[in-house]
């Protein structure tokens, strides 16, 4: 939180680029986008898995990223607060103490495994108390996204006192014992919270790491899973051993810390039995935003499947009933009814609603409602637009390398005009093939990357880059030079 309203005053601090394990490349697969990035790392996120922090020890490396983040005007000291001391009182909850099995409330047949059109209130009315399994909600987050029947943009106050109707409506039909999770952006979380803990019990806080496109210097990295409980929790049944299918079982293992996900990685992984999945943490770094139009529907806010297939493995067993009252696009209903769960769905959207009903039909054909199309979906998660498919003529990575040389040429980063100019390639590529200027001169920012380790060799000759390959014995070297 800061007293000026302008973004926040930062250095501009970059993390070192992480390595797999088992193929000894960068962690994240950069694609055709290398020449692009920096050689040494990214650009630090608001999320920090490179250091460690024990809670019962002074933490030193948190208050030196601190004094790295901001050592530089208008800050002219930091000041550490230790508050461990502080002895803190767990207030008491109000909540019913849960009622045994045979008490619970039985969902109407009409309601279950059911889509169903209509404002999210109107229909929660019509769900019994006490008869929902789990719950999950991913609301419009108010940030003037372009949903098809939904104003995102409402006054802050009228958008939080609509948020604490469907909550309360969601605790009161969700079971005794049993889990709500609502995933939003960090500062709205945090107002949930701080409603969900008068009728709840605080169970967990998951963040997950959902990385975006790069903005500003540190860079938005996560969302906020809150989850509360009906009077005490039940063990999440998916941390209790049983017999499970394929599908749920790979939902409820990670990504084991540094692996890639690259596909040829995978499969070799695979063949060579390599064990690169751990147990579930409260951090979960493995599921990545879909960022290929081939993943998206015509939806501008969708969420990956196995971001949905985690929570509900988790959180429930076969044959009971989830429920997301801002269910778009299908993603939580189809996610449910692949593992066997019961579900209700309810959306506004009269194009959402038929949209997803479509892909159920598709998942109940035997096809995949998840895999990969030709389309090109309309709806866009961002305001940037969307170029055409085309064919390139030239290469964007070339123009862009292009740029690059210009910029050396210049000392700077060079105009329309100077790279009419001075380039290579005629003005109407770069027009045509980019959104921006800014994605233009993308390489001339930096320079450029390699998704292996490399050490650089400096003698008499111009600079050598050589690849290290640190099985290969005392000279650590192999390959030649390129």
């Amino acid at each position: 939180m800061t007293k000026y309203r302008e973004s926040l005053r930062h250095t501009k601090t970059r993390i070192g680029y992480t390595y797999c394990p088992a193929c000894d490349r960068t962690t994240k697969d950069y694609g055709g986008k290398k020449h692009t990035y920096d050689p040494y790392g990214t650009l630090m996120s608001d999320v920090w898995r490179d250091i460690d922090c024990d809670p019962a020890q002074f933490p030193v490396s948190v208050v030196g990223r601190l004094q790295d983040l901001f050592g530089l005007p208008p800050y002219e000291s930091l000041n550490l607060v230790d508050l461990r001391a502080l002895r803190v009182l767990k207030r008491e909850h109000e909540a019913s103490p849960p009622n045994p099995p045979g008490q619970f409330q039985e969902l109407p047949q009409g309601l279950r495994s059911e889509l169903i059109k209509g404002e999210c209130l109107e229909v929660l009315h019509q769900v019994p108390s006490d008869s929902v399994d789990f719950c999950f909600a991913d609301p419009p987050y108010n940030l003037k996204k372009k949903y098809d029947n939904w104003n995102d943009g409402i006054d802050v106050r009228e958008y939080f006192e609509w948020c604490d109707r469907w909550l309360a409506e969601l605790a009161r039909v969700l079971k005794p014992g049993r889990t709500l999770a609502v995933l939003n952006i960090p500062l709205w979380a945090i107002r949930h919270f701080t409603f969900m803990a008068k009728i709840l019990e605080f169970q967990n806080w998951i963040v997950w790491e959902g990385l975006s496109l790069p903005v500003r210097m540190v860079m938005p990295a996560h969302y906020s899973i809150v989850c509360f409980s009906k009077g005490p929790p039940r063990i999440p049944p998916g941390l209790i051993p049983a017999d499970r299918c394929r599908l749920e079982r790979e939902s409820l293992t990670a990504l084991k810390e540094l692996y890639c996900l690259r596909q040829d990685c995978v499969r070799a992984r695979r063949l060579l039995d390599q064990r690169d999945s751990e147990a579930l943490t409260d951090l979960w770094w493995d599921i990545h935003r879909l960022k290929h139009n081939s993943r998206r529907v015509d939806h501008p806010c969708q969420l990956p499947p196995a971001l949905m297939r985690r929570l509900i493995a988790l959180f429930t067993k076969e044959g009971e009933c989830v429920l997301d009252p801002f269910n778009g696009a299908g993603t939580t209903t189809l996610a449910a009814e692949q593992l066997n769960r019961d579900f209700i769905g309810i959306e506004l959207s009269p194009k959402y609603h038929e949209l997803a009903s479509k892909r159920h039909a598709e998942l109940r054909s035997g096809l995949d409602p998840f895999e990969k199309t030709s389309r090109v979906p309309k709806a866009k998660n961002s305001n940037v637009k969307r170029l055409p498919k085309q064919h390139y003529a030239v290469p964007k990575k070339d123009l862009q390398l292009d740029v690059r040389r210009i910029a050396r040429e210049l000392g700077r980063l060079p105009s329309r005009e100077d790279v009419v100019r001075l380039g290579k390639y005629s003005i109407e590529y770069y027009d045509k093939y980019f959104i921006s200027w800014g994605e233009v001169c993308a390489a001339a920012r930096n320079a450029g990357m390699n998704e292996r380790r490399t050490l650089i060799l400096r003698d008499a000759t111009p600079p050598r880059q050589m690849v290290l390959d640190l099985d290969a014995g005392p000279s650590g070297i192999r390959g030649t030079p390129h």
